[in-house]
């Protein structure tokens, strides 16, 4: 009797460390999928640098476009100013793979990037 309880206790502690490395992979993962803000990680010049434009003038950029701009439908979806970001992350540099390697809290697909670019 003892070693069949001994046995459930040892599945169940099993089974409650599973569950609670599955809830860390999980929020670690979505933890890594919130997008940083580059107007506030970025100081002034390395905005320049990786945008070609200031703070204040992207954000009256994003301003005079959004009412050209479709909203995301899903939470999944690049809100305006991220959209806004993105393509004028590729016009700064030319280049999808930068974008990827350098800044993993923008980075979006290359097809993700031409729809930005589109819109």
């Amino acid at each position: 009797m003892d070693d069949d309880l001994d046995m459930l206790m040892h599945f169940g502690i099993n089974n409650l460390d599973l569950q609670i490395n599955q809830n860390i992979f999980l929020n670690n993962k979505r933890r890594r999928m919130v997008q940083e803000d580059p107007f506030i990680e970025l100081s002034d010049r390395l905005f320049i640098g990786t945008y070609r434009l200031s703070k204040k003038l992207t954000e009256d950029l994003i301003c005079t476009l959004t009412p050209y701009m479709i909203e995301p439908n899903t939470t999944a979806g690049l809100s305006i100013k991220r959209k806004v970001l993105t393509a004028l992350r590729f016009f700064a540099s030319g280049s999808y793979q930068q974008d990827i390697g350098e800044h993993r809290g923008a980075a979006v697909s290359q097809p993700s990037v031409n729809r930005c670019i589109a819109e």
